[in-house]
């Protein structure tokens, strides 16, 4: 059982960090596209508040399964 939830806990890790990954990505080419008047540096500090959260998400996803 031990090791099933370890597979769980690596597997939720990965879909956070490759979801938030993809995420920025795909922000960043719509507001490459459509959001022109918005500066780059508040688009930068929203993913960097982005990556903070998915970053906090992982430190939750591994507290509760170490």
């Amino acid at each position: 059982m031990e090791y099933i939830m370890k597979i769980i806990g690596t597997l939720s890790i990965l879909l956070v960090f490759f979801g938030s990954m993809y995420n920025l990505h795909a922000a960043e080419q719509y507001a490459q596209k459509n959001l022109k008047f918005i500066p780059k540096i508040i688009r930068y500090i929203a993913y960097g508040i982005g990556i903070f959260c998915s970053g906090y998400v992982i430190s939750l996803i591994s507290g509760s399964f170490s």
